[in-house]
């Protein structure tokens, strides 16, 4: 890790430290923009309840049990923000409950609970495969497995506290979603809002700018457009179509700032031009999200649709010659008119959806919960086979968890330490599998626990543990952890310690004395996770790979269906954008193992200027194939050529042979690619093709070129 000099700062045994970046003071720094105190409200209401009404009617320690049950869903709905999964938070409700039954019955047989314990663990660290929703949930199959299943009981009793903790994670899920159904499309119209603010933040960035780091928002629109709560209505169905314009957009937007790129060396005069355009339609794009929010305020996005027309107008007057700088300025006027298209359509959608003769009732349909496909069950199967392997993070996280848990969990009770089993669960939330976020956040929940031990001994000194005293500070604290939970991670997960420890305090009148052990145990749990990393650490060379060949490899498949639309083939439109979005996700998947990777220590991470560099060359090919992409849609398509084939079958199999080379495949680079690319412009010259085909394949093969050049590849018969 680096400072921001440059220079590294390590420790005698090799380990850099991340003091500058994760000192005390920026560790808790809230993003006040992200607080979300009708979230915290909304998530922490259930418990809340929940906990008033099993107090009055059951015993504290079946209280406690429904109320940590509770807890931990919510914590799950905020990871899976914005919107809760009804099947995941059923699986973790299904696995808590299993875990506390058998962590129970077998708590009397030591050497049986540990032995179950340490496969519990190995398959919990891989569910880091499919996704950051899915790691909590096996932390949290852990937690209740060494927290709640601690306690040695009949198998009687084992099956009330499990039901006991499945019942209040279920009546917490109910809750969670009666709460958030929507009596209108208030939350859907801002999420798409949102989406049209953020395309338009886009449109103004420099043209250098990946798209991926802003598309999340689109994805949280989908997200709430797919939630349980509207499932049926049909009215839906005209906000689906504005936000499918938002989408085409950004694919328009993606490749203009290709083209804006390769101008640099072509026509920077022109380039002040389309900037100007691409502002217009920012502008648009920001009083259609205007329009959504406020469906009565008025709004002029029709003015700023007929100024980018103008612009468009005058860019075209300007550059009519065949010319390299010809023809890429009327690709990126032809991108301008089609995106004013897409304005133009959203914004009729918006009005209609606004207009007094569509607010009708709605009625619902019969939702279809349909079985999962064999081929998702068998995606899930590859992807897990492909990942029991020593170069696998979450493989290597898996084997860490299974031998680090169960350690600590016989260190605890070897040296007779109170409260022992919170040393086992600060393992299960510390160690993650890769080095960055373990110092981070093991040193965001050091720092939290520290507050939250802090802020329950305070409480517990100043007010009586009554029951009406301690629902009042759950609903605080609870309400302050949920609302922080995006704005600060160590701030929330201060308050979430306060909160566990304060509804221990119901069944405990030594609430102090938990705070001390918690952040003694905390401490220690911290210990031994960075020990476990650093015993066998997750090699980022590993990890970069196996994304970068995964980006690779969607960028094959996406060429490949984009040439069959140059050739005039039919092919499906929703898998050229299911294609277009696996290499997205791809893409953005592989900028973060890249940037994971750089903030490891200095004698492990890979070169920061090169993993930047291959990332950036990945963007130009992703953007060029864009540019092919709609060029076929608008028309632009050829026969069978000959030597356009050629070059396309090359083009395909550099991209597979990078994704072979970054698999750890011997592979050779494909040194033809210019030789083919000169064939087939000819040939596309011949038939009377458009010149922007040619210049697009031309970026291409450079692009190509140079990830091979960057990813060492064999290149001894390339052409320079």
């Amino acid at each position: 890790m680096t400072s921001e000099g440059g220079e590294s700062s390590r420790t005698p045994g090799g380990l850099s430290l991340i003091v500058a970046q994760s000192a005390p003071h920026k560790v808790l720094r809230i993003d006040f923009s992200l607080l979300a105190p009708v979230t915290g409200a909304v998530t922490a209401l259930p418990l809340v309840l929940m906990l008033a009404i099993s107090l009055h009617f059951s015993s504290g320690s079946s209280a406690i049990a429904m109320a940590v049950g509770a807890n931990l869903v919510a914590v799950v709905s905020l990871v899976g923000a914005p919107r809760l999964s009804l099947r995941l938070a059923l699986l973790d409700a299904a696995l808590m409950g299993f875990a506390v039954f058998i962590g129970t019955i077998t708590v009397p047989t030591a050497w049986l609970h540990i032995a179950l314990l340490v496969p519990w663990c190995f398959g919990a660290g891989m569910l880091v495969v499919f996704g950051q929703t899915q790691a909590a949930i096996g932390t949290q199959a852990i937690i209740a497995y060494v927290v709640l299943g601690r306690f040695a009981g009949s198998a009687l009793t084992a099956l009330h506290l499990s039901l006991f903790v499945v019942g209040g994670a279920l009546i917490e899920v109910l809750a969670l979603l009666i709460l958030r159904l929507p009596p209108s499309f208030r939350h859907q119209r801002s999420q798409i809002a949102n989406a049209f603010e953020t395309i338009a933040e886009l449109a103004r960035s420099a043209p250098s700018r990946p798209a991926t780091d802003l598309l999340s928002a689109i994805d949280t629109a989908d997200q709430a457009l797919s939630a349980r709560s509207i499932f049926g209505r049909t009215d839906v169905q005209e906000l689906r179509g504005i936000l499918n314009q938002v989408r085409r957009f950004r694919l328009e937007l993606t490749t203009l700032a290709g083209l804006r790129q390769r101008m640099d060396n072509t026509a920077p005069e022109l380039e002040g031009g389309i900037r100007d355009a691409t502002a217009i339609a920012a502008r648009a794009l920001d009083e259609l999200g205007a329009a959504l929010r406020s469906p009565r305020a008025p709004s002029s996005w029709h003015e700023s649709i007929d100024e980018l027309r103008a612009s468009t107008a005058q860019l075209e007057a300007r550059y009519v010659d065949d010319s390299t700088s010809g023809l890429i300025v009327a690709q990126c006027v032809a991108h301008l008119n089609a995106m004013r298209g897409q304005l133009r359509s959203a914004g009729t959608m918006i009005e209609h959806l606004n207009s007094d003769q569509n607010r009708r009732a709605w009625r619902v349909r019969a939702p279809n919960f349909s079985n999962p496909s064999r081929d998702q069950l068998d995606m899930n199967y590859s992807l897990i086979k492909e990942n029991l392997s020593s170069d696998s993070s979450a493989f290597r996280h898996a084997v860490r968890l299974s031998v680090a848990i169960p350690v600590s969990t016989m260190l605890g009770s070897i040296l007779a330490i109170p409260r022992s089993y919170w040393i086992p669960f600060a393992v299960a939330v510390i160690l993650k599998p890769d080095y960055s976020t373990l110092v981070k956040r093991g040193l965001g929940r050091l720092v939290g626990t520290m507050l939250g031990a802090t802020l329950a001994a305070v409480l517990a000194s100043e007010f009586n543990s009554n029951y009406a005293v301690t629902l009042v500070m759950v609903a605080i604290i609870a309400w302050l952890a949920y609302a922080t939970w995006a704005a600060s991670f160590s701030v929330a997960i201060g308050f979430v310690t306060a909160l566990i420890l304060v509804l221990l305090s119901i069944s405990s009148n030594d609430t102090i004395g938990t705070a001390l052990d918690r952040l003694l145990d905390v401490s220690l749990g911290g210990a031994l996770s960075v020990i476990a990393y650093l015993v066998w650490p997750t090699s980022p060379r590993a990890g970069v790979s196996q994304a970068e060949a995964s980006l690779f490899r969607a960028l094959h498949d996406y060429l490949e269906i984009v040439s069959q639309q140059i050739r005039n083939v039919q092919v499906a439109s929703q898998e050229v954008a299911h294609r277009s979005k696996t290499v997205r996700i791809a893409w953005g998947k592989a900028e973060a193992a890249v940037g994971r990777s750089i903030e490891e220590p200095a004698s492990t991470r890979i070169n920061p200027l090169e993993g930047r560099s291959l990332m950036s060359a990945t963007m130009r090919i992703l953007r060029v194939i864009h540019a092919l992409r709609t060029e076929a849609e608008r028309g632009v398509t050829i026969g069978e050529l000959e030597h356009y084939n050629e070059l396309v079958s090359g083009c395909l199999l550099a991209l597979e042979r990078l994704s072979q080379h970054f698999q750890g495949v011997p592979a050779h680079a494909v040194g033809d690619l210019r030789m083919k690319c000169d064939l087939a412009e000819r040939q596309l010259a011949d038939v009377g093709a458009a010149g922007s085909l040619a210049l697009n394949l031309g970026e291409l093969v450079n692009a190509i070129n140079t990830a091979q050049h960057l990813s060492d590849l064999d290149e001894t018969s390339l052409n320079p």
